[in-house]
Order: C-alpha cells, then sequence, then structure tokens
C-alpha cells in the first residue's frame, strides 16, 4: 500500500514531468517512479503506475485529447508499465470522449496479445459494460462480428463476465448470440457453449427458455449447442434429446445420444 509520503512524492514528480517533460513531447514518463524504492519481482508495483496515471488524468483536466500521441506511445513504445498506465488512463476517460478513445482502443488491440487484450477488456470495457451497457454493449457485439478472432474471443469472455455481475443483462446477451448461431460458429462454437452454461447456472429459467424456443431445431450446429451447454438434469430437456437420437444427421445423433447418456447419469446423481 502506498503511504502518504509516497502519494505526495510521487504527486510531485508527476507534476514536474507534466510541467517540464510533457510539453516537448518527451514521452519518458517513467521517470516519474524512478525513485520509488520498491519493486515486486523487480517490477514497479501496478499500484504505483495506477496511482501515477490517475494523477495524470487529474492534472490534463479537459485537455486531455491533447494527448492522444502520449497514449498512444504508452502502448507502443513504453512495454508492460505503458500498457498498465494506457489501460488506467483509459479506465478513467474512455466514457468522457467515447468516439474518440473507444476507436483507439480498437485499433491498438489489433496487433495487441490476447493477455493484453484481456486486460483492457477488463479494465476499460466491462466497466463502461455494467455502467452504460446501452451504450457500450452493442460495440462489444460488434467485436464479436467483425474483429480478429482474439478481439472476438476476449469480447465473448467479456459478456461471461458481464452477466455474472448484471444477471438482468442475459436476456440481451442471449439474444444477441442466439442471432448468431443461423451463422456456422466454426472454432467459437465452444464459447457459444461456455455462454450457454454460464448462463445455465446463473438463471435456470432463461436456459430452458432457449431449450424451449431451440429445442424443435434439425439443425446441427443448434443441436450440438444445446446437448454440450448442459449441467443439469432438467425433465423438460428430455423429449427434444431423444428425438435427436434417432436423427438421420450423424451430427444430430452422435450429440442426443452423448447428450442422453449425460442427463441420466444426472438423474441418477
Amino acid at each position: 500500500m502506498l503511504t502518504i509520503d509516497w502519494k505526495e512524492r510521487l504527486t510531485m514528480d508527476t507534476d514536474y514531468y507534466l510541467q517540464n517533460k510533457l510539453p516537448h513531447q518527451d514521452y519518458d514518463f517513467e521517470i516519474i517512479f524512478n525513485a520509488y524504492p520498491e519493486r515486486t519481482h523487480g517490477k514497479i508495483p501496478t499500484e504505483v503506475i495506477s496511482f501515477v496515471s490517475g494523477i495524470i488524468v487529474q492534472r490534463l483536466g479537459k485537455k486531455h485529447t491533447e494527448q492522444i500521441p502520449f497514449f498512444r506511445h504508452l502502448w507502443l513504445k513504453k512495454g508492460d508499465y505503458g500498457k498498465s498506465a494506457f489501460g488506467a488512463i483509459m479506465a478513467k476517460l474512455a466514457h468522457k470522449k467515447p468516439d474518440i478513445y473507444i476507436p483507439l482502443i480498437e485499433e491498438l488491440m489489433q496487433k495487441a496479445q490476447t493477455s493484453e487484450i484481456a486486460a483492457l477488456m477488463d479494465k476499460v470495457m466491462l466497466p463502461l459494460c455494467r455502467k452504460h451497457p446501452e451504450k457500450y454493449l452493442p460495440i462489444v457485439f460488434s467485436w464479436i462480428k467483425r474483429a480478429s478472432d482474439d478481439i472476438a474471443k476476449q469480447a465473448v469472455n467479456l459478456c461471461l463476465k458481464l452477466i455474472k455481475r448484471r444477471e438482468d443483462l442475459i436476456p440481451e446477451v442471449l439474444g444477441f448470440f442466439q442471432n448468431q448461431w443461423v451463422y456456422p460458429l466454426g472454432d467459437n462454437q465452444a464459447l457459444h457453449v461456455n455462454l450457454l452454461k454460464t448462463v445455465a447456472k446463473l438463471d435456470t429459467d432463461a436456459y430452458l427458455s432457449v431449450w424451449k424456443e431451440f429445442g424443435i431445431s434439425r439443425d446441427p450446429q443448434i443441436v450440438e449447442l444445446l446437448c454440450a451447454s448442459i449441467v443439469d438434469y432438467h425433465s423438460e430437456l428430455e423429449p427434444a434429446i431423444e428425438i435427436w437420437t434417432k436423427s438421420g444427421n450423424a451430427r444430430v445423433k452422435k450429440a442426443g445420444t452423448t447428450a442422453l447418456r449425460l442427463i441420466h447419469r444426472k438423474k441418477e446423481a
């Protein structure tokens, strides 16, 4: 935990940097915490970087958009410290100018590693979606539909985390995913299964409503999704599954047969 003395020192060093270095496009922001003596596995603690980032945002005030080159430099040129600072800064600024910062985040995620994408989703987009789903959830949905595989997968993971915190958003999230089932899911099919399993654990009625709507389907992909999503026994599932076990389609029959054995085991457990 940062002591009051170190908060004062870091604030002073941040002010010096903002007044004497940043105006000259000197983006070596790590000088701010060079004096801080404690390290975690040889690195500056995340708490320190987050604190400094918060001071930077405060001091920039309404002129924060003038420092887009600085923010981009942090992510692209300043390693782990810079990426951590960028995420902390975006967490405080993205909602103020989403038309500027959300495209910037999407741009930088294009060539980011999976862990880096996940960090931005968790730090920036998840809090925004929790507070203002009507504004930011459609952006996440758009990434799932058209972004790169890594971004799409992390966007799906964000949806899983979101419905665990906002169960009232389950119908909206479910509706979006169901609309994707008319297209081949490919490698993303497992992500849709995970979503259904999560819903099953959070809201049984919502999960069973999916079966009620799609249990009449003979589409192999939908059948595989439903059968792979079973986490508990529900008598309502048996009629559809029994029909699938008699299907002439090999994929449907295989999924139904496996699911029937599974629910019988769960029924007896």
